[in-house]
């Protein structure tokens, strides 16, 4: 027999107004904004305005009681809203007879004054709707309330505030620990973050005077275009710091978005991108919020102002849905074309953008296809020739040799210089992604990837008769690198100049890191990791230059101590000039031929 019984939740309102109001909102500052947010709603629904401002502020060292006060002009509520609204968490008087939340108000989840709760214990509300008595709510925050009917106080400023309209008010007693929070100072100077774009008069007591807060015109609004160049270079140097390199303004119709686009002036990293500050109809919501630009770029902070997006519960981030994704595209598109403007138009000032922000246009050309087409012809590349663009390496050939690691490119380019080879460094982050694409944007090249063990293509293997006449000279040496677990080659190659090559490919350290783990590993994975050793070689290379005037000398010594000492001199310079890094071996071996080299020299100096 199946039980219909119908039951309902079991809520702890204790836990869960400590839940919302200390857990969804990320500092006790955001309490400002959502008393601001819950006037300017207010006033927007009543429709109409009196001579009091939207909003007052008057912090806790400001009045008489010692509270900080919110007043608003605002519809007000009567006992039936207070009930409904006030006592029922997540019920909002915002939305429409259907349940929808209205467009033109701020607020949607009608927990917004839970906030306080982060400042003080207890709330109280005096409301008046239309020409209706004045109510009182108090509010505590184990869950606590009680709603009456409240006698006018001649002696009481909200009862003055209310007598001119209709309006409410809300009260705030210092918490112990917070009272700095609910202080004139830094009320008005929160109210001035968030609310400073708000379309309706705020105002706030302070020590003198009566300070107004907004309306003010955001920077990218100003309709005097002088004004709005000098307001938003303004902006610029406030929120970067610095002067902004350029600015470019950003309008999305679809999300009621319109701000500005600060390009920074300095090198930022991947890792590091700044965020947007985003305002929702004049209320910031935010001053580091991701999500909004694209994710190359990161060379970009938006200041700018929405009516269209939707805020999440907590108002500290946006809703992810397909609105949110449009303007993520249509503000890279924006970026995307004036990138493209300043190209064709101001190349010296392309020039000086890609110079701070080389790693970002490396990054939004991987990421973007237009892009690409136009930041790749731009970008310095380093070759064994110097930096060079890849339009001016293609006046010399027609074959781009480009490197995957650093390691490979400093093990390769001298000789490949010597070999009449350009050689691009792919080992840098993106390059080389970038370069295998570049035929994409430079139609006739051919990009080819190069290890070094494709060297032995371009260096010359010395004949039998010179090897034969060198034999014991090789053996020698070879008997010291053995130690090193280096083999030894003789070889000629340009220029001559370098007299010693270290060539320690991928395929050998793969070799040998798999027999170390076979080595420790038990019978199974050790018969396992053998199947698939191939059996090659694990150990580096070093190839002795025979173009060198100072290898062919090395190679006259019959005393087996000098030439050993000889060739890891040679072994070592190379590690050194390749950027390798040096193994404890390689270290004593340095020290060895370096000091035995100095007391043979101190030596013959003597004799």
């Amino acid at each position: 027999m199946t039980d219909n019984t119908r039951d309902t939740f079991q809520v702890d309102l204790r836990g869960l107004v400590d839940l919302l109001s200390h857990h969804l909102y990320s500092s006790p500052k955001v309490y400002v904004r959502e008393l601001l947010q819950n006037g300017i709603d207010a006033v927007t629904q009543r429709g109409a305005h009196d001579d009091r401002p939207a909003i007052l502020l008057t912090g806790s060292d400001r009045s008489a009681d010692g509270r900080m006060h919110c007043f608003d002009s605002g519809i007000g509520l009567d006992t039936d809203d207070v009930r409904t609204f006030l006592a029922t968490i997540g019920r909002s008087s915002k939305r429409d007879e259907l349940g929808f939340t209205r467009s033109d108000l701020l607020g949607q989840f009608g927990i917004g004054l839970l906030s306080a709760f982060l400042v003080t214990d207890e709330i109280e509300v005096l409301t008046r709707k239309g020409d209706g008595p004045i109510v009182r709510w108090r509010g505590r925050g184990d869950g606590s309330y009680v709603t009456e009917e409240s006698a006018p106080e001649a002696s009481d400023p909200r009862t003055a505030w209310l007598a001119q309209g209709p309006g409410t008010c809300v009260s705030l007693t210092p918490r112990r620990g917070a009272e700095e929070w609910l202080t004139g100072d830094r009320v008005s100077a929160l109210a001035q973050q968030f609310g400073r774009f708000l379309p309706h008069r705020v105002e706030a007591v302070t020590a003198t005077d009566t300070f107004q807060i907004a309306p003010l015109t955001p920077p990218w609004l100003i309709e005097d275009p002088a004004r709005r160049r000098d307001a938003v270079q303004q902006l610029g140097n406030t929120e970067l710091g610095v002067p902004a390199f350029a600015t470019v303004p950003v309008h999305v119709p679809a999300a009621g978005l319109s701000g500005v686009a600060l390009i920074l002036g300095n090198p930022t990293h991947t890792g590091r991108r700044p965020g947007s500050r985003v305002y929702l109809k004049g209320m910031l919501l935010g001053d580091e919020m991701a999500g909004l630009l694209p994710e190359w770029a990161f060379f970009v902070r938006l200041v700018c102002d929405t009516t269209m997006l939707r805020p999440t519960a907590s108002r500290e981030a946006l809703y992810d849905d397909d609105l949110l994704a449009d303007t993520r595209a249509a503000l890279g598109e924006q970026l995307r074309r004036w990138l493209s403007r300043l190209a064709a138009t101001e190349p010296g000032r392309m020039n000086d953008f890609l110079s701070v922000h080389h790693v970002a246009a490396k990054a939004m050309a991987l990421a973007d296809d237009e892009l690409y087409r136009i930041l790749v012809p731009l970008l310095p590349f380093q070759t064994n020739d110097g930096e060079v663009t890849l339009p001016e390496l293609l006046t010399r050939t027609d074959t781009i040799y480009v490197t995957r690691t650093n390691d490979d490119f400093h093990q390769i380019a001298q000789v490949a210089a010597g070999q009449g080879m350009s050689v691009v460094n792919g080992g840098y982050v993106y390059e080389h992604d970038l370069l295998v694409r570049a035929p994409e944007a430079l139609p006739g090249a051919h990009v080819v990837t190069v290890t070094p063990d494709d060297l032995d293509a371009h260096i010359r293997t010395v004949d039998s008769a010179r090897t034969s006449e060198v034999a014991w000279h090789l053996d020698q040496m070879r008997h010291a690198l053995d130690r090193l677990d280096v083999d030894l080659e003789l070889r000629g190659f340009s220029p001559p100049s370098v007299p010693a090559l270290y060539l320690d490919p991928a395929t050998a350290q793969e070799r040998r890191e798999r027999r170390a783990v076979a080595e420790t590993a038990d019978d199974t994975w050790a018969a396992i990791l053998g199947a698939f050793d191939d059996g090659g070689s694990s150990r580096a290379r070093l190839l002795l230059n025979d173009d060198n005037l100072t290898v062919r000398r090395l190679l006259t010594v019959r005393d087996p101590g000098l030439a050993a000492m000889g060739v890891e001199s040679l072994y070592a310079r190379a590690l050194l000039m390749g950027h390798h890094r040096l193994r404890p071996a390689d270290l004593a071996a340095l020290d060895r031929s370096f000091l035995g080299l100095l007391d043979r020299a101190i030596g013959d100096t003597h004799a």
